[in-house]
């Protein structure tokens, strides 16, 4: 099963791995943000700076790391191969293995469960290609498709079970727990986050379903918490007080918004924007769905939908389905947000997530990320409908089907565009004699400054160079001048010309020349940089009214310590 999940997601991902390393992933800056990450990590440890403070890319700004899903583990497992490979391959790989990882682990979860090994690599192949899993690949968001934690989760919490009933390896099962909790924290923690709700619920359904509650089984499990939390507090204290001790938390939203990141009721059944089978109809529809396109694509199609739901009805006597029912409603439930949307539209009907969304450390989640909870109930569903498909109907009728469930979940062109990525190449000038020549660490603006439309390039040249100068406009989570988090929500005058500048367009109001020239010699930028080579006449004019003549190294213009004419 894993050489063909992994076959699979090379064939998605080949645009991208076909490129030689010159490719990054995704439509936005996410991707350029994890390869920053890919290399942050090793560069820090190995030159005894904080790995999880740093303001190499928000300059002179201290970011919180811990804040923007910096995954350490990967970091350093990966170090050899980003040495051997370079930090774009290495990602491109990392999507590869994390995607057939997921698919390999919940079908070795579901074989036990189903009759026929092609029952359970059906529900791994929903679980790790959905077109939800799709979007999140072709926005590059790399914790997301890091979700093959949730059936290493239930295999260690099925285990853990079975081991407190018969009261046996209960310390060996908590130092399993608590390393899955580590694990979880530093894949994705706002997944470890939703996991616990998802967990509390489906044990309260549980304890509904059954009406008593197995004491003796309680005092059992309460040594394998005890154990894990003991193992957790131990190997997470110091990054938890970084976490929350060092900074607050975001008290602005993102683009990402929990307000409007939901997943609607009828994107479960119309093919928008991600789906080759969609239409001019169903994308005049789903287009005004209420979130972005690429986070709320929870698309499944009516022909898997009927055979969930048939399972669900003919096979509701097996725990496997119960589960998967249980997992599908109530993901659905808390994906859909505070209030129920229908074809892009509010209702006045509340929801659970109104409540959660003011618990502590759930206020920023985004409901649209419980999808991974759907797809592990519909995978659940699904395996156990092709186990009676397998029984019940001839070959031929269930290759037919097999291919009919495929094809509603092809992805579109545009998907395949955005895993194809953007070409990314290093600037002559960044590796010129007098940039090198300006001491290590020192402060450099290059045009264009990193946004999600020019995929947040300049954080590529930055950890491509290996960390020889910082930037202060970086696509991290930061404080803004005002105080608060931001993603570019509160530009400095500086960064507010430089937006307008990375765009080309001219400033439509008169320059605070006072207040540039304060801000340049506060942060002691070393070098202004526009490292496009011809095009952008606004941007070269602009920048020589307010520095004067530059200096033309590679055919980019460089102010090597700015002033600010008068």
């Amino acid at each position: 099963m894993p050489l063909s999940y992994l076959a699979l997601s090379a064939l998605l991902l080949s645009p991208a791995l076909l490129g030689g390393g010159t490719r990054l992933v995704g439509y936005g800056a996410d991707g350029a943000m994890h390869q920053w990450f890919l290399q942050w990590f090793p560069y820090a440890i190995s030159h005894g700076v904080n790995p999880f403070i740093s303001n190499y890319a928000t300059a002179p700004q201290n970011t919180n790391l811990l804040w923007n899903n910096a995954n350490l583990l990967l970091g350093l497992a990966f170090w050899p191969v980003v040495r051997l490979l370079g930090a774009v391959n290495t990602l491109n790989l990392l999507y590869v293995v994390l995607m057939a990882s997921a698919g390999s682990l919940l079908a070795w979860q579901l074989r036990p469960h189903v009759r026929h090994a092609s029952s359970a690599w059906m529900g791994g192949a929903i679980f790790a290609f959905a077109p939800w899993m799709q979007s999140e690949l072709a926005a590059a968001h790399l914790t997301m498709l890091a979700i093959g934690t949730l059936p290493l989760g239930w295999w260690i919490g099925t285990r853990t079970l079975a081991a407190a009933r018969e009261k046996r390896h209960l310390v060996r099962w908590g130092l399993a727990c608590g390393g899955w909790l580590i694990l979880q924290y530093w894949s994705d923690k706002e997944l470890l986050a939703t996991t616990a709700v998802m967990v509390g619920c489906l044990v309260a359904l549980r304890w509904f379903w059954g009406r008593r509650v197995d004491l003796a089984l309680v005092r059992q499990l309460s040594t394998v918490v005890v154990v894990a939390i003991v193992v957790t507090a131990a190997l997470l204290a110091v990054p938890l007080a970084i976490q929350f001790g060092s900074h607050v938390s975001l008290s602005q939203s993102t683009v990402s918004s929990p307000k409007t990141n939901v997943i609607d009721l009828l994107a479960y059944i119309l093919p928008g924007y991600g789906q080759l089978v969609s239409s001019s109809f169903t994308t005049s529809i789903t287009g005004h769905f209420t979130g972005e396109l690429l986070e709320t694509d929870l698309y499944l199609g009516l022909p898997l939908i009927v055979l969930v739901v048939v399972a669900a009805c003919r096979q509701w006597g097996r725990p496997l389905v119960r589960f998967g029912v249980a997992c599908t409603l109530l993901g659905a439930i808390f994906a859909s947000g505070a209030w129920l949307h229908i074809a892009g539209h509010s209702v006045e009907m509340p929801l659970p997530w109104l409540l959660l969304g003011h618990l502590p450390g759930y206020a920023k989640a985004i409901p649209a990320r419980m999808a991974p909870f759907v797809l592990a109930g519909v995978a659940c569903l699904l395996a156990a409908g092709w186990d009676e498909v397998r029984w019940r109907l001839q070959p031929p009728l269930q290759v037919l089907l097999a291919l009919l469930l495929a094809a509603t979940l092809l992805p579109s062109t545009g998907i395949v565009q955005g895993i194809r990525g953007s070409s990314v190449s290093m600037p002559r000038v960044l590796s010129s004699a007098a940039l090198r020549a300006l001491r290590s660490g020192a402060m450099v603006i290059t045009v264009p400054i990193p946004t999600r439309s020019n995929h947040g390039i300049s954080m590529y040249w930055q950890s491509e160079d290996q960390f020889r100068f910082k930037e202060p406009f970086g696509f991290l989570l930061h404080p803004s001048p005002s105080g608060v988090y931001t993603d570019n929500l509160n530009p400095s005058p500086l960064e507010s010309l430089f937006l307008t500048l990375t765009d080309d367009r001219r400033p439509t109001s008169p320059l605070p020349r006072a207040a540039l020239a304060r801000q340049i010699q506060d942060w002691r930028v070393a070098a202004i940089v526009d490292v496009r080579e011809s095009g952008f006449q606004n941007s070269a004019r602009v920048l020589e009214s307010l520095l004067g003549q530059p200096r033309m190294i590679d055919g980019a213009a460089v102010w090597l310590h700015p002033h600010v004419l008068s």
